[in-house]
Parts: C-alpha cells; sequence; structure tokens
C-alpha cells in the first residue's frame, strides 16, 4: 500500500466541516474566492494535499466549493528542499470532494515544513507547521468493557512526554476498509480480474488452459471514524460538553506533566468493529498523536462545533480558523503511535 492513504481520512472529515458550516467571522460573500487546503503531514508518510476553490453563493454567508486541477503545490523544508506536488487522478481519490496533490518524499519528525499553493486567478495560500519529535507510548492495555449501555474496548496506556516544550495530543480511532481483489497471471502478466480487461483476458486464457485465480485482501482509502469516550478531566473534551457524551476525538496537553509520564484511557465504541455486510470489513487502528499547535487548535474546534450541532442555529456557529495565509482550512503536522486490531474475518 503506497504511503499517501495513510492520512486520507483526515481530508475527508475537515472537509466534511467547512461544508456543513458558515462562515460568519466577517462576510464572506464580501470576500474574493479563496484556496481551501485541509491537510495533516504525519511523520513517515509521504504528501498527500487536498486543495480546492471556495465559491461564496448567495447573501447568508454560504459557501460551496470546487476543485481545481491546475494549481501548482510545493512543500519546502528547513534547509530549502522543494518538492513539487502533482495532481493523483488515481481512482482511488475519484470520489474525493477535493483534488489530491501527492509527492513520494517522506516527511520526518522534530521537522518544519512550508507549503505554498497558487492557482491563476485566486490569491497564493502560505502555511507552515511543524511535525513533533518522537514519543513513546507504553504500558498499552486493551480490554472489553461497557460505556454508557454500549461494548466499547478500553484503552489504557502511558505517555512519555517530552520536557521543555509544549506538546498536543490527539487520541483517535477509525475503523480503514478493505475490498477483495481477484487476480491472476498469465504468460507472465499479472490482470486485475475485478475489471473488465481482465475478464477478457481471463475468458481468452482460461479456454487454453487452466487459469488459477487468486484472492488478496487490499486495504482502502475509505475510513469510518469510531465514537470514543473519556473520564479523564484533564482533557479539553470537558470545555466542549459533558464527558458522558461521544466524541471523534480526544484532546489533551501535556499542561499538568511536562517532560514527565502520563497515564490515561480512552474508550472506543465496537458498534463497527465487526461488519453487518461484505463492504464494511475492514480493520481497527486505534492512534495517540502528537500534534501542532495549529491542527489541534483547528481539530478542537471541530469537535466543539460538533458537539454544538443541533443546539446552537447554523447563523451562531463559527468554522473553524485555520492557519492558510491568503486561504482557508489548514496545514498541521503530527507524529503518531499507532495500534492496529483484527475483528472481521479478512
Amino acid at each position: 500500500m503506497k504511503t499517501w492513504k495513510r492520512n486520507i481520512f483526515t481530508c475527508f472529515l475537515l472537509y466534511s466541516l467547512l461544508i456543513s458550516c458558515r462562515k460568519n467571522e466577517g462576510s464572506i460573500q464580501n470576500e474574493k474566492n479563496k484556496i481551501v487546503v485541509l491537510a495533516e503531514i504525519t511523520a513517515g508518510d509521504s504528501a498527500i494535499i487536498p486543495v480546492s476553490k471556495s465559491i461564496a453563493v448567495g447573501t447568508n454567508a454560504s459557501v460551496s466549493f470546487e476543485k481545481i486541477t491546475t494549481a501548482s503545490v510545493m512543500i519546502t523544508d528547513t534547509i530549502g528542499n522543494t518538492s513539487i506536488l502533482h495532481w493523483n487522478n488515481a481512482a482511488d481519490f475519484s470520489n474525493n470532494p477535493s483534488t489530491i496533490f501527492t509527492n513520494p518524499v517522506l516527511f520526518k519528525p522534530n521537522q518544519s515544513y512550508s507549503l505554498q499553493v497558487s492557482q491563476a486567478g485566486l490569491e497564493t495560500a502560505n502555511a507552515s507547521t511543524h511535525i513533533p519529535q518522537s514519543f513513546s507510548v507504553r504500558n498499552v492495555d486493551a480490554v472489553d468493557g461497557e460505556r454508557n449501555g454500549k461494548e466499547v474496548l478500553e484503552f489504557n496506556f502511558t505517555i512519555q512526554d517530552i520536557g521543555n516544550e509544549k506538546d498536543y495530543y490527539i487520541f483517535e480511532a477509525v475503523k480503514q476498509l478493505v475490498y477483495l481483489r481477484t487476480y491472476f497471471f498469465w504468460q507472465g502478466v499479472k490482470y486485475d480480474y475485478n475489471t473488465t480487461e481482465g475478464q477478457n483476458v481471463y475468458d481468452q486464457a482460461s479456454s487454453q488452459q487452466d487459469i488459477s485465480l487468486f484472492k488478496d485482501t487490499v486495504l482502502t482509502n475509505k475510513y469510518q471514524r469510531l465514537n470514543l469516550y473519556t473520564s479523564d478531566v484533564q482533557t479539553n473534551n470537558e470545555d466542549f460538553t459533558s464527558l458522558d457524551s461521544s466524541f471523534h476525538r480526544i484532546f489533551l496537553t501535556d499542561s499538568l506533566f511536562n517532560g514527565n509520564s502520563y497515564t490515561t484511557s480512552f474508550a472506543i465504541d465496537k458498534s463497527y468493529f465487526e461488519a453487518q455486510v461484505p463492504e464494511d470489513k475492514g480493520r481497527i487502528l486505534v492512534r495517540i498523536k502528537s500534534v501542532s499547535k495549529e491542527l489541534f487548535d483547528y481539530l478542537s474546534q471541530y469537535e466543539k462545533y460538533r458537539t454544538e450541532f443541533g443546539i446552537l442555529p447554523p447563523s451562531n456557529l463559527l468554522s473553524p480558523s485555520g492557519n492558510i495565509n491568503g486561504g482557508y482550512g489548514v496545514f498541521g503536522g503530527s507524529y503518531k503511535n499507532e495500534w492496529v486490531y483484527y475483528y472481521d474475518e479478512l
């Protein structure tokens, strides 16, 4: 699996926030159309940057978005190495609401990066971020439990915080969906039986000799975000709503344990752990991440917005303010520790 597939779920979630709210920080309909960037770059992963254009419509500050495929997208590291990203029109990204620009460059921990996106007729968008240092998580223990009448996986762990700096942590869990690929070999060439071309070759080849079909489980860039619960009063989630509620992410800073270890836990709703239909089969990913402040702030605002949606009218809800100069959205960095669990038979 190519590394750029790993973070695409973030793009979908961030984008869903922007398209579901209105911009109240000044009337967006009085501003020019803007470049929208919604990206998280992670140490060890390659570059994947979703880019679109905002279009103000009507007079009530509602906003729509459209893809742009001709943008110039560049990422530069601290010593001046610049990577040019190119439009990736792979089928995996065909349903993405943004245009995806990629480059195989791998990001490093404890490094800063700057992003520049330019498009004819639009203001150039710029942003910078820092990927945090690597950090360790130990004493990991996952046990079944119950929370609010739901079956959950209780995930317990200890963070070893890095001293002399402000650290921002996000805990999350998703289910990465998979599909079953059928393939075969003919005259030294591998064919995908699930395609029209592959079936045609198979029909022709199998009429001449026996051809074996093989099956393989393939990871997709589709994810289901899983609901989380926490009882930790030190988390920022207590500022959003009651800790009896479910969350998409858990937020924590090292204000009380800078440079020391911190033991905590959260619970993952198991409702989607086991698929009811083949299309929902996948694997469970649990992530403990150290993130840049701008990403922490942006996603915190999203979580607060999500909990207030349905309580406050849309006209009173503010979309998150990001760090994209000359545009909208966020460009943030992260370092992750990840655990994989299998409940479906793959």
